[in-house]
């Protein structure tokens, strides 16, 4: 995974052609953006509850979008 821009709450990235966003909210939840370079969104929610660490979310973001 290649970053991008990482910071407290945020971070943005791509792996294998596809651009990945994570956003963590005020309450402690991730939202997730994973989208394709072609367009199509590969994973566009809210992360489980028991996601609660960046690293956690990132892992997420690949498992929930297959890739």
């Amino acid at each position: 995974m290649r970053i991008k821009e990482s910071r407290r709450g945020f971070f943005s990235g791509t792996h294998k052609q596809h651009t990945i966003e994570i956003n963590r909210e005020p309450d402690g939840r991730f939202y997730i953006l994973v989208k394709h370079f072609e367009g199509g969104y590969a994973y566009d929610g809210w992360a489980p509850e028991d996601v609660r660490t960046m690293k956690a979310a990132k892992k997420e973001a690949l498992k929930g979008a297959m890739i």
